[in-house]
């Protein structure tokens, strides 16, 4: 509701602009309030909470490697999950022991602030295993898992290749319209492969009779980074944790200045 009541500002701030509205329509609006935690009906969105590392162990094996490793960096880094969908080696400073990853588009792009990534060794080994030939392609694309996943099946075939198969399979192959597979992942696929994935690992528990308590619960991306913020803060302190997730203040989630890097990159070192 008070996502739906910030909209409504910002289009009557709009309209007084273009001299659509009076401003003093845009000054009323300004007044009112929005609703407070405990002292209204509406139903309350519960804050989204960490994700235990051992639920995340459960997931891995019923991933594709691509997402798998995303996953990892996400965890390593503290990254927004449309940072680590969309990082490329173009956009990476390798020239130090810690790698700065600086995305060509944040979530406050629009404000001229740059929001600025520490990558530490771990999460440089993980990248490095999916760097892709061209500086300017994705590390994590759908299409390379595919076809990654269709040389390990060719490898692990065990009949042998008779010409007649491979031209009929050929053929089969060509489809008019099939919708290829992307050049890299987005936040709704991202996340529908790993709901998919707990899913397929929670069915491994069903047929196995698990109680219900010992069964992996849904969890999302965007809890990844909430959970690599608390480990800083528990390890170091709030001003660390707030360079990493990069904050500008410690109330909100807003990208953080310049000036606190290196708090990041001595994180990464240790952590990432």
């Amino acid at each position: 509701m008070n996502r739906r009541i910030g909209r409504v500002r910002r289009a009557f701030k709009w309209a007084a602009s273009e001299q659509l509205v009076p401003v003093s329509t845009h000054q009323a609006l300004g007044t009112v309030g929005g609703l407070q935690r405990g002292r209204c009906e509406s139903p309350e969105v519960e804050p989204i909470q960490p994700v235990e590392w051992e639920h995340v162990v459960s997931t891995l094996p019923f991933l594709r490697p691509h997402v798998a490793a995303m996953i990892q960096v996400q965890w390593l880094t503290g990254m927004r999950p449309g940072e680590v969908c969309s990082i490329r080696p173009c956009d990476i400073d390798t020239s130090g022991a810690v790698w700065v990853y600086r995305p060509p588009y944040s979530k406050m792009s629009y404000q001229g602030r740059q929001r600025v990534i520490a990558i530490g060794p771990r999460a440089q080994a993980v990248l490095r295993a999916f760097a892709p030939k061209n500086p300017s392609d994705f590390y994590f694309s759908p299409a390379a898992s595919v076809e990654r996943f269709h040389a390990e099946r060719a490898a692990n075939r065990k009949t042998p290749k008779y010409a007649s198969h491979m031209e009929r399979n050929a053929t089969k192959r060509v489809r008019e319209g099939e919708r290829k597979p992307a050049s890299r992942y987005t936040n709704k696929s991202y996340g529908y492969a790993i709901r998919r994935a707990v899913a397929r690992a929670n069915w491994v528990r069903i047929e196995a009779a698990v109680e219900l308590e010992f069964h992996v619960p849904e969890w999302a991306p965007n809890q990844l980074r909430h959970s690599h913020g608390t480990a800083v803060r528990h390890r170091y302190d709030l001003e660390s944790a707030q360079a990493v997730l990069g904050h500008e203040r410690m109330s909100t989630t807003e990208i953080y200045a310049e000036k606190n890097l290196s708090l990041a990159l001595k994180v990464a070192s240790e952590m990432g």
